[in-house]
């Protein structure tokens, strides 16, 4: 499978979301439970992140120019296959949901405040790419000016980071640790972000005013290696002086660097693979 294809098939991301939920637990709860359901958890927010972006493609794929001449026709060719594959991923991608909603149920006296975060995340990542048709473009969220970064960082640190330590603590999480867990979470995907963003500088429409549109190629690049450093200072507060913990923080530094308006596909899927990385190092050296 070439790169672009691989990319496409959003398998890559859904794993790393995953890994995001695996790092959550290992830098907020070091004997962080083990057991089926967990792990259930963090493959079904794998899974529900695999629906999210194959939507954001599909809703892309029903205007005109929404998407490249190559993806678009790949899209339409793989139609069987990917709706099989979101009917299969579908219980898994509904695990989540369902054990937060029996959680709530058994608990009602938890914390209501990150239900209603997840929520909008929810809402944020459902209307990212507007909805269906060459109209539904007026109801992107990532349209609006300046907001495009924000609105990716938000959505994945609230759901691949305060979400899950949401649920491991029965919906009663350390306030100040989930605040550090959602920056680091953030401030990371917001880092390997702008690579993407960089590579769509005249994609995008002049309006959306994102950072490669103002600031240029090599501002882009210093603000994803910031992001990161902002990222390894609240790993700093969650862990202390943590070689381990910073490991995969560290790793995204000349991966950023090496951003530029032309990359291969396959820089891109490595972007995308080291969140897989920072998911493994964590389970494997924390």
């Amino acid at each position: 499978m070439s790169g672009d294809k691989l990319l496409w098939s959003n398998a890559v991301i859904a794993c790393g979301a995953a890994a995001c939920v695996v790092r959550t637990w290992k830098l907020a709860m070091p004997d962080a439970p083990t057991d089926a359901a967990t792990w259930a958890f963090a493959m079904g927010i794998g899974a529900a992140t695999w629906w999210a972006y194959g939507w954001q493609r599909y809703v892309k794929g029903t205007r005109p120019d929404g998407l490249t001449e190559h993806h678009q026709a790949w899209l339409l060719r793989r139609g069987r296959p990917l709706i099989i594959t979101a009917l299969l991923l579908a219980p898994l991608a509904a695990w989540p949901v369902l054990s937060t909603a029996r959680l709530l149920t058994e608990q009602p006296a938890v914390n209501l405040w990150l239900p209603a975060i997840l929520l909008l995340a929810g809402l944020l990542t459902a209307l990212y790419a507007g909805v269906p048709g060459k109209a539904g473009m007026r109801f992107a969220l990532r349209r609006l000016p300046r907001m495009k970064l924000l609105w990716i960082g938000f959505a994945w640190a609230g759901i691949t980071a305060g979400w899950p330590v949401w649920w491991a603590c029965s919906g009663h999480p350390d306030l100040h640790t989930t605040g550090w867990l959602v920056l680091e979470r953030g401030c990371i995907i917001m880092a390997l972000t702008l690579p993407f963003d960089l590579r769509d500088v005249h994609w995008d429409p002049p309006a959306l005013r994102t950072i490669p549109q103002r600031w240029g190629a090599t501002a882009t690049r210093l603000s994803a290696v910031v992001l990161l450093a902002v990222a390894a200072w609240a790993t700093l507060h969650l862990q202390g002086v943590n070689i381990a913990a910073l490991l995969g923080p560290t790793l995204m530094v000349p991966a950023v660097l090496l951003a530029a308006e032309r990359r291969s596909s396959w820089y891109y899927l490595t972007l995308d693979g080291l969140l897989i990385v920072d998911g493994l190092c964590s389970v494997l050296l924390l």
